[in-house]
């Protein structure tokens, strides 16, 4: 969808968002459809003058195909679903695949604190994958730890389906946070301390080459054997990309093998409104499909837990803490995405309400990874 023709798209992708070591349009079928001043061409919203654009014109517009119609998209090619098991690094780092960037837009609004954009990629329909893998990245440039070499693979969640952004399978986005550093004590940034993936992700234009590697992982790919299972998706920030992956999957595409019938909940953590990700697609879902959606926000510059400090993730989970266990006790999988950071708060809530339970959170959380319910990837 994004396209560099089309430059405020929607049904948008996305990527991570900090630098971790380590087409054509082919939809099957008319996906166009028109309502109010806005309509969709191929599954991109355009809007007939830039007055009837949202607040934010620079943030990305990740509406739901499924607010004018009932009806999903199209995808192909169908034999993206024939394979037994997920692509695992069909490209290594001393072989990558070259592909070519398709368009870079910042989805935050101006008061969030650093940048996020969402990047499409174009490899082709080459590097196939599944939702809740990574991409690895090389940026261009000598390694300065070893002179005369590549830099490292910095690794990415891939923010879309295995059909990418065009519905194709032709694209991969990743969401990605622009790493700067900032000198404490002159308070100005140092760009010799910028990370250095970020800023070439966040810096490319249309028409750019980038080097991929991949896909890799295993741990995040969305069960599916269960199609009325649920699923409860905790994400700060930019690692919300593969739930948001997993969710168009669920709600927006029309999947002949996969028809979501459980539930799934999302719970995003991040500075403020206008840092929230993907926020009008997770919206549409939510109208769309009530039953089988929820979606909580913790904001912390502007929401307040019960004890008057900031609402981070971990504080919307013990709100909700009786609901999630019970889920859990009843086959739900659970996933976090995120900077590591956040697991440390995460684990001593879900201890404190165990024990307030009368249960031992190490016992449970023993036999949740045995079941294959507990999935982790931090950054």
């Amino acid at each position: 969808m994004a396209t560099a023709a089309a430059s405020r798209v929607a049904v948008s992708a996305q990527v991570f968002g900090s630098d971790r070591g380590v087409g054509s349009s082919g939809v099957k079928g008319n996906n166009n459809v028109s309502f109010g001043n806005k309509s969709w061409v191929g599954g991109t919203l355009a809007w007939e003058s830039k007055a009837m654009r949202p607040r934010h014109a620079n943030k990305v517009l990740c509406m739901s195909v499924q607010q004018a119609s009932k009806s999903k998209v199209s995808v192909a090619p169908l034999d993206l679903e024939s394979a037994k098991e997920p692509p695992l690094n069909t490209y290594k780092p001393k072989g990558p695949y070259t592909a070519t960037i398709v368009s870079v837009e910042r989805i935050v609004g101006p008061k969030a604190p650093g940048e996020t954009c969402h990047i499409v990629i174009d490899h082709g329909g080459n590097v196939p994958y599944w939702e809740g893998q990574s991409f690895g990245v090389i940026p261009p440039g000598e390694n300065p730890k070893k002179p005369g070499a590549p830099h490292n693979v910095r690794l990415y969640s891939i923010a879309s389906t295995r059909y990418g952004d065009n519905f194709d399978g032709r694209t991969g986005s990743l969401c990605v946070r622009r790493a700067v550093y900032y000198d404490p004590e002159t308070g100005k940034e140092d760009p010799s301390k910028n990370g250095v993936c970020s800023n070439f992700l966040c810096n490319s234009k249309p028409g750019d080459k980038i080097q991929l590697t991949g896909p890799s992982g295993k741990i995040m790919l969305l069960p599916e054997e269960d199609p009325k299972a649920t699923h409860i998706m905790i994400a700060t920030g930019t690692g919300v990309a593969p739930f948001r992956g997993y969710l168009r999957r669920m709600f927006m595409e029309d999947v002949l093998n996969y028809r979501f019938g459980g539930l799934a909940w999302l719970f995003l953590g991040v500075a403020n409104s206008d840092s929230l990700l993907y926020d009008d697609e997770f919206t549409s879902y939510l109208k769309q499909y009530p039953d089988n959606f929820r979606y909580d926000k913790a904001l912390s510059r502007e929401q307040k837990n019960r004890s008057g400090g900031k609402m981070y993730v971990q504080d919307k989970i013990e709100e909700y803490s009786d609901e999630i266990f019970k889920l859990l006790d009843g086959g739900a999988h659970i996933y976090f995405c995120g900077l590591k950071g956040m697991m440390p708060g995460i684990q001593d809530t879900l201890k404190k309400v165990a024990e307030q339970r009368g249960e031992s959170w190490e016992q449970k959380l023993s036999q949740l990874k045995k079941n294959k319910q507990w999935h982790v990837e931090v950054y």
